[in-house]
């Protein structure tokens, strides 16, 4: 852990994605100020939603450019523009479309930035550090949105809504500003150099077999969606607070990347996601019966447990199957199934819940992650284990050093 924590370009990364998450969950209070200008629920929802939405959408475009031309350039504007772009929310009063358009460059530029970030970070850990590597870094982006909100809320209460954008912009500016620090070492630039093959986005999906791993990947963001969206609800109903619940979650999340990202490192990855999957269909199936406070601390330390492991091992299984031409577009497929899973299962289990109640909803859940950890069986028994298909996989341990 010491030897990637000392490693200037991690650091330089994960302070970008710190930065670029500090605008992120900020946004959370541009909600209040469409409301304040009079927009009604469903529009905002409309507007809050179509960032994501462009930004999963661009995602077949965005990663084969990452891989064509390098990621330092995609990280630097995409943050860039992620801050810069809410200053054209100022001069506006009463809502027009053209607030619609800026929330657009924003899911752009957001999808630039993240994925770029992301793939930079898997060029520069090695198989054997791999897990490890990707859950510190994303301590970086767990501690902006607990930080985030918080900053944002307080400038928009002392200062108004336009120290509020300024302030977003700084924190783009900041995150750009050592994004440019990045030394981006030649082999990520030119492993997929202009007059080389084109990788596509889609038939990576098929010809890597990524796609069964794809499938897995949504249904933990369904479950990760399932409650991080309803818990909240279902423990008011109970009079029991749910900000334990997160802290409780939070500080388990932290505490096992820190302590423990070595050793998941050297277990099998397949395993340890058929785990987290058993795992997350008991925490599902248990927060329907919860009646207490100390259930709730436990069932947030068993959510930060299946989540801090999960995310990693998947992201590494995923990408230690790729290669320096198509490792953007993988990253890519994984963190687009992610958004899939958590965006497109909001619909569904708000359906359930509303017809049937959020206990029944909770235990559904349940039954599809166990369902999931059967297919995960067969599809890791016929994909022939997570090992490394061949060297070029695996980037040499002085990459870390």
């Amino acid at each position: 852990m010491i030897e990637i924590l000392k490693n200037r370009r991690f650091l330089i990364l994960a302070a970008s994605n710190f930065f670029l998450f500090l605008i992120v969950s900020a946004w959370s209070f541009l909600s209040v100020f469409l409301s304040d200008m009079g927009v009604n629920e469903g529009d905002i929802g409309i507007l809050m939603a179509s960032a994501g939405i462009t930004s999963l959408g661009v995602l077949p475009f965005v990663a084969g450019l990452i891989d064509r031309y390098g990621r330092k350039t995609f990280m630097v504007l995409g943050i860039f523009f992620v801050g810069l772009s809410n200053l054209g929310f100022m001069p506006f009063s009463a809502y027009s479309h053209w607030i619609l358009c800026i929330r657009l460059i924003q899911g752009l530029a957001f999808a630039a930035c993240f994925n770029a970030c992301s793939t930079a970070l898997v060029d520069l850990l090695p198989f054997q550090k791999r897990v490890q590597g990707i859950g510190l870094y994303g301590i970086s982006g767990s501690l902006a949105v607990a930080i985030g909100p918080y900053l944002g809320e307080t400038v928009l209460i002392h200062a108004g809504f336009n120290a509020y954008f300024l302030l977003l912009c700084l924190f783009g500016l900041v995150g750009a500003s050592l994004g440019a620090l990045y030394h981006e070492p030649p082999r990520a630039r030119d492993a997929n150099a202009p007059g080389s093959r084109r990788v596509r986005f889609f038939p990576t999906m098929f010809e890597g077999k990524h796609l069964a791993m794809m499938i897995l990947v949504a249904v933990f963001g369904s479950g990760f969606a399932v409650m991080n969206t309803f818990y909240p609800l279902f423990a008011k109903g109970l009079g029991i607070r749910a900000g334990i619940f997160f802290s409780s979650y939070g500080a388990i999340l932290v505490i096992i990347r820190l302590a423990l990202g070595s050793l998941v490192d050297r277990m099998n990855r397949d395993r340890l996601i058929l785990f987290c999957l058993v795992g997350f269909a008991g925490l599902l199936v248990l927060t329907s019966q919860i009646g207490s406070l100390w259930q709730t601390v436990f069932l947030g330390a068993l959510f930060g447990i299946t989540q801090g492991i999960s995310y990693p091992a998947m992201m590494a299984r995923m990408v230690d199957r790729s290669s320096e031409t198509n490792r953007a577009i993988v990253v890519s497929l994984f963190t687009g199934s992610f958004g899939v899973g958590i965006n497109l299962s909001l619909l569904l289990w708000g359906f359930v819940a509303k017809t049937k109640g959020l206990p029944f909803m909770f235990i559904s859940a349940g039954a599809l992650m166990l369902l999931a950890a059967i297919f995960c069986v067969f599809v890791f028994a016929l994909n022939g284990g997570s090992s490394v298909p061949s060297r070029e996989c695996a980037i040499p341990r002085r990459s870390c050093s």
